[in-house]
């Protein structure tokens, strides 16, 4: 349950900020590649898209804060131009979401619907896509996340989350099987990066098991950027563990051992604008604290995420507290960097903490919260 949670809350924050819209549900759409963006061949993108006319489409490449080129549509087409030296991936976007996600290499690409083609390397990867048939868990998934959000009691809300996650286990093993495939067929060109780079989402692995593949990956794979933070990743929850010693957090209020020294003690890495993080707070922590504290349970909620400048980021933390009847301890990440200590990819993350400072537990959700408690006041 604890892999499935992690994804589960990033299914839910890629609907709501449509940054990387359907990344679990069509991983391969937006999982991008690196490359570099020079001069040599010319390519030309020629899209096609319904009720857009006058809508202005960005064309961007992987890494790059701004935009390559932009182009208006007109009569729902649109087209890009120009000269590539190595294949790169690019998102062709709107103000409104994402469009497709390709590769830009030389000769003529087409786009057009959910389809991309026209080029060796984009029908090898439509093809794919085409080959993980996909629609009918996006349209399970978009029928059933409403319902998450608009369920009216923990016991409902915990079933569509089930729901969700049994989705997400046939999506997963689909993509894991044929990111394999795609790999071993491409493992030194691009399409083998962003194979591998599939297979770090949807797989599971220790440190030693993904560093074990790296040692024997192309060059252009194990030096990807994405490749080196998924290692430091994985060696970052491997060192925290259960069974290891806690690391201790800088916050703008103090530090996480000046709250949970001695004590039986759940840290929850949360935000104020996380839908999973909100309702496991109000569904679950709330009412635990209430029935534990007085037993020798603190519970922290460990605030991390927030947007905007610092004020923002204070003016959240503290509607959040009153709009869900937060009274327990909080401590707020002043560096940033909590997440990436414990390996962190996406929220909620709960903890339990035992009073000598060992981690008991991580990745807690839902009942599985107050058996761990249970269990560790009995010992």
């Amino acid at each position: 349950m604890s892999g499935k949670s992690r994804t589960f809350a990033a299914v839910f924050l890629q609907f709501e900020t449509m940054k990387k819209a359907f990344q679990i549900i069509c991983a391969v759409a937006v999982i991008t590649l690196m490359g570099s963006c020079g001069n040599k061949n010319q390519y030309v993108i020629n899209g096609t898209v319904a009720d857009m006319n006058g809508m202005t489409v960005y064309l961007v490449c992987d890494g790059k804060d701004a935009p390559v080129d932009s182009a208006i549509v007109a009569d729902g087409t649109f087209t890009f131009t120009g000269t590539v030296e190595e294949p790169w991936s690019a998102g062709l976007l709107t103000y409104n979401g994402p469009i497709a996600e390709l590769i830009v290499e030389p000769g003529n690409i087409v786009v057009k619907d959910d389809s991309i083609g026209g080029t060796p390397l984009n029908d090898k990867l439509q093809v794919f896509i085409s080959g993980l048939n996909m629609k009918e868990i996006r349209s399970a998934m978009e029928e059933h996340i409403p319902l998450y959000y608009s369920a009216t009691s923990a016991e409902e809300r915990a079933k569509e989350e089930h729901f969700i996650d049994s989705l997400e286990a046939v999506l997963n093993a689909r993509m894991l099987d044929a990111s394999w495939n795609l790999y071993h067929e491409n493992s030194d060109n691009i399409l083998g990066l962003m194979a591998m780079r599939a297979i770090s989402q949807v797989g599971t692995f220790t440190y030693r098991e993904f560093d074990s593949i790296m040692k024997t990956a192309n060059p252009m794979v194990s030096g990807d950027d994405d490749m080196v933070r998924k290692l430091e990743q994985l060696r970052a929850i491997e060192a925290t563990s259960a069974g290891k010693h806690y690391t201790d957090i800088q916050g703008v209020n103090g530090k996480l051992s000046d709250l949970i020294d001695g004590k039986l003690a759940l840290v929850d890495f949360y935000a104020s604008w996380c839908g999973p993080c909100r309702n496991e707070i109000k569904d679950n922590l709330v009412p635990l604290w209430k029935k534990y504290q007085s037993k020798g349970l603190v519970i922290v909620g460990l605030n991390v995420w927030e947007r905007g400048d610092a004020e923002a980021r204070k003016a959240a933390h503290e509607k959040v507290m009153a709009e869900l009847g937060i009274t327990y301890p909080q401590l707020v990440d002043s560096t940033h960097t909590a997440t990436e200590t414990y390996g962190v990819n996406s929220i909620p993350q709960i903890m339990l903490i035992a009073p000598d400072g060992t981690i008991l537990a991580r990745d807690l959700r839902g009942a599985a919260i107050e058996e761990a408690i249970v269990e560790a006041l009995q010992k």
